[in-house]
């Protein structure tokens, strides 16, 4: 089955694919010498890639994570339950935007985190129907 996939630049390959295991349920189905990690959902495909060079160079670690927002891209990942998911990545090092900046559209709940490399990554949590 061919999925969707995004892939992502690193220089923390370890932590990254536990962070990215342990938020959003991605289960490791490859690893080839140390330079990456193929995470996989039944939807889709995360490639963790170590970073190296010009792209190394750009990713500047801090704690807490600073923002890189200068990507013109933001992976989006669906959680059941957006609160646990926020705990979870507190835990693993990344950070959390305030649950008052959280927003609705088309019946579901976005909220934004950023992974401990800094990149913006949505929390998408669908909406329980509203009675008629």
């Amino acid at each position: 089955m061919v999925r969707s996939a995004a892939t992502i630049y690193v220089t923390q390959l370890d932590s990254m694919s536990v962070f990215y295991q342990k938020c959003f349920g991605l289960i490791e189905v490859a690893r080839a010498t140390g330079d990456y990690c193929i995470l996989e959902s039944d939807a889709w495909t995360l490639a963790l890639v170590r970073a190296s060079g010009i792209e190394a160079s750009s990713i500047k670690l801090s704690d807490p994570p600073r923002r890189r927002a200068d990507t013109p891209i933001k992976l989006g990942f669906a959680v059941v339950d957006i609160d646990a998911c926020r705990s979870t990545v507190r835990r693993l090092g990344g950070f959390v935007d305030p649950a008052e900046q959280d927003w609705q559209f088309r019946g579901v709940l976005h909220g934004d985190v950023v992974d401990p490399e800094g990149n913006v990554v949505q929390l998408r949590q669908e909406l329980p129907e509203p009675l008629r």
